[in-house]
């Protein structure tokens, strides 16, 4: 038992001779305080930046989507999009034909307000089955499904 609290006593003794001064730990000390606070009051721009890329799908850069219209009727349908502008609605209008029990697509749509008109063609007579407006959103493949109610 002696040994090991007179090894412990040198080893403490040993420590202490080999420390410097107070003084000069304070000093040290400074040093390190002033450097930390330089760090942190320094602008951010100054600071390395990682390079974080935001990744983007082609469809929200170019902001179109795809429409698919399923016809599940008996009868052929005749699809008529016009694009609203404003109150109005563009002159270009789409036009698609869509067979019973098949479907149609519109691809790479502008995103925006459309009005959708579904006729039925009975012996070269038009008739309006449904009108209505659809909102495309950039990204979101819209699928309508048209059934007989």
């Amino acid at each position: 038992m002696r040994k090991l609290i007179l090894a412990a006593v040198v080893f403490i003794t040993g420590n202490v001779a080999a420390q410097n001064n107070t003084a000069s730990n304070l000093i040290e000390g400074g040093k390190t305080l002033v450097e930390l606070v330089r760090v942190f009051k320094s602008p951010k721009n100054n600071m390395p930046q990682q390079n974080m890329v935001e990744k983007k799908d082609s469809c929200s850069i170019k902001n179109i989507s795809d429409l698919c219209i399923k016809n599940n009727t008996a009868k052929t349908l005749l699809v008529s999009l016009y694009k609203r502008n404003g109150n109005g609605y563009d002159a270009g209008v789409l036009l698609m034909r869509v067979l019973p029990k098949n479907q149609e697509y519109f691809y790479e749509l502008k995103s925006g307000i459309y009005k959708m008109k579904l006729e039925t063609e009975e012996a070269e007579i038009k008739k309006v089955f449904r009108e209505g407006e659809i909102k495309l959103n950039a990204c979101e493949n819209l699928v309508k499904d048209i059934r007989n109610e």
